[in-house]
């Protein structure tokens, strides 16, 4: 992850977004020397939270004794992977 400075960050914003963009990275702005905000761009955080949902899931799925039990179905985990997977494409 890249640290800028939030007074860079500032003054040269459209820089930074364009470089969000190309990376699809989070940016690490400090302040005075320590770590402040990060940021990102809307498109990058929506596939992220989407991979940490199905990571969630994946792990719930582990933990139960079943695919039955009280997590998500086979089939529902199936479409969720797939809709995951076109939107990465």
């Amino acid at each position: 992850m890249i640290s800028i400075k939030h007074e860079d960050f500032s003054s040269n914003y459209d820089l930074f977004v364009k470089l969000c963009d190309i990376t699809s990275e989070p940016l690490r702005l400090t302040k005075e020397g320590s770590p402040d905000l990060v940021v990102m761009n809307a498109e990058a955080f929506e596939r992220r939270k989407k991979m940490l949902d199905l990571r969630e899931k994946l792990l719930k799925i582990n933990e139960d004794d079943s695919l039955s039990a009280k997590g998500i179905s086979l089939d529902e985990l199936g479409k969720y992977i797939e809709e995951v997977e076109k939107e990465s494409t």
